[in-house]
Formats: C-alpha cells, structure tokens, sequence
C-alpha cells in the first residue's frame, strides 16, 4: 500500500482551495467586465469620446414681447433679455475662505450665513449671487481671489416691472415660460439651441479631419402685441387705486376695440413683477383672472336679455309692463333689489333702473328655448378664441336643467357664469351694430429671420340687427343719464353703460356669501371713431354696496382718458 506524508496530504488538501480561489477571482472579473462593456457601455462610451471631443452648447436668445406705442407709432419693448454675471466659489480652490467670505459679503450684500450653510471643503461649486450688476461683477474681478469666479447668464428682464405681468407671465430659472404670452407662446419664443463639436487627440488639439460639426443656433420668435402701453398703464393705475381705496380683494379692467376685437389693455389687481416672481406668495397673481375666473356677473347681464327681447321682436323700449315687486315661480319669489314695486313701466326704465322682475319679464316673453339661443349667439358658454392658455369658457345650464324660476334668474345674471372678458365681447357686440368680433392680444409674430405672422380681425357673427343695436345703445345712454350710471358719465360726450352688483357664490357651492359682492360696469361712448369699450370688475370691495360707487367710476375714468387719448370731439354741449 502507497503510504503518503503529512506534507504531501496537506498540499493535495490545498489544490480545491485555489482552485476555488481563482473561481472566484474569474467569477468577479468576468462579471465586472460585463457590467463595464454592458449594462454600464453608455457611459463608459461617453466618458471616452469626452476625452477626445468638445461639445459646447451654443444657446438661443429668446424672443422679445413689444407692446404698441400709439404716439410713436412704433412698437415698445416689454421684454427682453439681459447678459448678467453668475458668483459662485468652489470652496475646494478656496485658500482663504475667512477673506473670500468677508470680501463678497460686502461687496454682494448677501448674508453670510448663507454662504456658511453651504460651505462644502470638497466642493468644486457654490453659488454666492445671481444677476450681479456691473459694478459688483467688476469688484468682483477685482478682487482676485483664488476659488472665486463669474459666470455669464443669459435672464429674462421686464423693463416696466408690473406694467402688464399677468398678461405676460414670467421666464423661470430653467428658461421656460409660465402663464400669459411667455407660457402660451413658449415654443416659439425659446428658439432652439445649437451645438459646437471638435474632436481632439488625447492632448486636447483638434484634429483637422476630425468628427467636426456645428448647429448654430436658431433664436426665438418675437411677439408683438395689441396692448397699447399708455392705456394699459391708466387702466392699471385706477383700477389699483380703487382696490385699495375699497380693501378689494382683486379687480380686472379690459378695454377692447369693438370694430376689429383688439384688446388695448388687460389689468389685473393685484399685480407681480415678473422680474422678482420668485418673491410672489399668492400664486394666484400669476394668472389673467380676466381670461381663466368666472363669477355671475349680476345685472350687468341685463342688457343681453334685453337686447335678446328686441332681436327677437318680443319687445321694444317703450314697451310697458306692470311692476308688482314680486314674481313667484315654481314656488319661489323673485323682487327687485330695492324691494319695491315700480308700477306701470317702460322696458327702458327695466334697464335703468335694473329691475329684476323687468328682465324676468322678457325672460318669460322669450321662453326658455329663444333666451337659451341668444345667450349661446352672445358667446356664453364657449372660449373666446383669445390667445392664451387656461381660458374657461364658464356654465350656460340648458333649458331642461333649470326649472322656470332657475331660468328667469339667469335672465338678471344669476345661475349663469362667466370671464370678465366674455362678459365685456358682450358689450362690445351690442356697440358695434351686433356684429361680434374675436378679441385677440396678439397683432403678430416675427421669427429671427423676419418672417412676420399676422394675426387680422376675424368676425364670429352677427348676433343683433344694427336696428336692434341702435335700440339698445339708447337705453344704455339712459342707464348712465337717468340710472344708476351716472358715474361713468363723461362730460360732453353720451356715454352708454350698465351696472351689475353680483352676489358671491360660496366655495361649496351651497348659497351666498354673506356680505360680499363684485361689482361690474361696462361702457362705451356713443361716438363716430370712439370704437372702445371699456369693463371695470372690482370683488368684494368694503363699506360700499353697489357697482355704481366702485366700478362705474373707473369706467368712467378710463373712458374721458381714452376720449382725449385719441381726440374724440365732444358730442353733447359743455
């Protein structure tokens, strides 16, 4: 028998261990080298092509936005874009943080606090301060300071600060726009970047045949728009001051030309700078409440139904009806808002004086199929077609979802919902002889290479006779001499306009608030070139009831600024 030593045992005994060893050792190398040409090939790829290639992004400058300037006769820039200088530190470079800290603290007027909470030894990247000024940037460079640099950026700048920001809306941080004209047209105006590549040998030179090439960039497309600087500057100077001259919570003011549906002025109360949104606390200063908020709009509706009633021949301005105070139905009561009886009384005295039981009058005398007809012609119900994002297009109920009482209460606005700016196309259709036009804010576009797009009137339809137009522009006249208008009266010329004094709709839905109200006026003048009308909205104003001593007087306002703005002769005697 072959004997064996202990020795010989012991190295036989190793021969599986080793072998399990380099088992093991093939095992991680193989798989190591699977994750490396595989599942991890992209970037392992691109970390070697970076070694051998350069590749700067060549950016696009974002379109500007011009409003018009009428005396000029020329456009007027709203924005635009500005170059302006990054600090940032990379604490790794840093030899001096004491003297780094202390000297861009003053010189930046940031906190030193929050240069400290971010401090990182091993980081390669701190930013101190965005939009440094030239002379900061300038001491800045001066001061020569290891791990301190400046970096160019290209930002969105808003020459007028709030002139206008709810219709513009802003440019974030990331380059996109949000809200207004810069989120609507976002596409457009961003252009599309370009790229630079070179492909280098492993010293960094170029290599002549190399994979060379480059995109230039192709910047944005600048919009021009319908507002007019000098109107939207007055529009939002009163409707401002009447906010916080009531402790309002908000208000809009529109003014639209009626003969071709441009909108010379779109303000909303309250404002931002589209410069600082970033300080904004209330989001809901970013949108165009003219275009996206509804609300019933109260008696300012009245004049649609009557102007429905004498479309269709159902009634005319002298037309009488007996006014008891009250009409009852389906169970329900409807009055007057003074809570009186009236008598025997004209269809014009309804308006002017803006009896509830008048319009449910000729509410009834309509029917509810015919009523329904002329609010879905008046534009009720259906967007607008104006050029922005988000627009809501309010609640028009059917004639079979109402009874008779829920119906006749749409007829004095109520049960009904709307936008400011569908409320004022309203109007703006009875002024221009009911012939509707599509507003619109933007007159055209034109891309880098001078291309230009014109945006033109368009009319929607004829929704009244002029006869029936003519009828109503009457009454309307009688509104502001006789009714409860007379604060938008402007001496020397007719001045058409109604009031609407609107509940509030509590946010569940279930009845009004108590105590609040918007109050709402729409006016035009009744004069040959004064193709402007004009509609102020102010919500829950306080200490005062009634439309007639808050919005009418803003109309009231804006329409003796834009008679003289563009030199309309008086009409009556002085």
């Amino acid at each position: 028998m072959r004997r064996y030593t202990s020795r010989q045992i012991i190295k036989t005994d190793r021969i599986p261990f080793v072998v399990s060893i380099f088992i093991i050792l093939a095992t991680v190398v193989i798989s190591r080298l699977f994750y490396i040409q595989v599942v991890d090939r992209k970037l392992y790829v691109a970390q070697a092509a970076s070694q051998h290639s350069m590749k700067d992004t060549i950016f696009a400058k974002r379109g500007s936005i011009y409003a018009r300037d009428t005396l000029s006769n020329s456009p007027f820039l709203i924005a635009t874009n500005e170059t302006l200088d990054l600090v940032y530190i990379s604490p790794k470079e840093v030899e001096d943080k004491e003297k780094v800290i202390t000297s861009l603290t003053s010189i930046l007027g940031v906190k030193r606090e929050d240069i400290e909470s971010k401090w990182d030894p091993e980081s390669m990247y701190l930013v101190v301060k965005h939009k440094t000024s030239k002379a900061e940037s300038d001491a800045v460079r001066a001061l020569g300071l290891k791990g301190v640099a400046l970096q160019p950026e290209n930002w969105r700048i808003y020459p007028e600060n709030n002139l206008a920001s709810s219709v513009l809306g802003f440019v974030n941080n990331e380059g996109d726009g949000n809200y207004g004209i810069e989120g609507t047209f976002n596409d457009i105006l961003k252009g599309e970047d370009g790229y630079l590549n070179e492909e280098t040998d492993s010293h960094g030179i170029k290599i002549a045949f190399g994979d060379n090439g480059s995109k230039a960039a192709s910047d944005g497309t600048s919009v021009y728009l319908t507002i007019d600087r000098y109107i939207q500057g007055m529009a939002e100077k009163y409707l401002n001051d009447t906010v916080k001259k009531f402790s309002a919570d908000s208000g809009n003011v529109i003014v639209m030309d009626k003969t071709d549906g441009k909108i010379l002025a779109m303000a909303n109360a309250p404002s931002f700078d589209p410069n600082k949104y970033t300080e904004v606390k209330d989001y809901k200063a970013f949108k165009n409440r003219a275009v996206t908020d509804v609300y019933e709009p109260g008696s300012v509706f009245k004049a649609v139904t009557l102007a429905a009633g004498v479309d269709a021949g159902k009634i005319k301005s002298t037309d009488t009806y007996t006014d008891t105070g009250s009409v009852v139905l389906n169970g329900n009561a409807i009055k007057n808002s003074d809570l009186k009886a009236h008598g025997v009384q004209t269809m014009s005295y309804v308006l002017e004086q803006s009896l509830n039981t008048g319009t449910t009058y000729v509410e009834q005398k309509l029917g509810k199929n015919l009523f329904y007809d002329y609010i879905k012609k008046f534009g009720f119900g259906e967007s607008t077609g104006i050029e922005f994002d988000g627009e809501a297009t309010g609640k028009v109920y059917k004639p079979d979802d109402l009874n008779e009482h829920g119906y006749a209460t749409m007829s004095f606005g109520q049960s009904i919902s709307m936008t400011p700016l569908q409320m004022l196309v309203a109007y703006a259709t009875i002024a221009n002889d009911g012939k509707m036009m599509r507003p619109y804010i933007v007159d055209k576009t034109v891309s880098n290479s001078g291309k230009e797009k014109k945006t033109g009137p368009k009319e929607v339809r004829q929704v009244l006779s002029a006869a029936a137009s003519r009828e109503m522009k009457e009454m309307l006249v009688n509104v502001v001499v006789k009714g409860h208008g007379k604060q938008a009266a402007v001496k020397g010329y007719k001045i058409a306009g109604k009031t609407g004094t609107a509940q509030v709709i509590k946010e569940d839905g279930t009845g009004y608030e108590d105590g609040k109200n918007i109050g709402t006026f729409v006016g035009f003048p009744v004069a040959e070139n004064a193709n402007f009308v004009v509609l102020a909205k102010i919500d829950n104003p306080k200490g005062v009831q009634w439309a007639e001593s808050t919005a009418a007087p803003v109309v009231g306002q804006m329409l003796d600024f834009l008679l003289k703005y563009y030199q309309i002769p008086p009409t009556e005697g002085q």
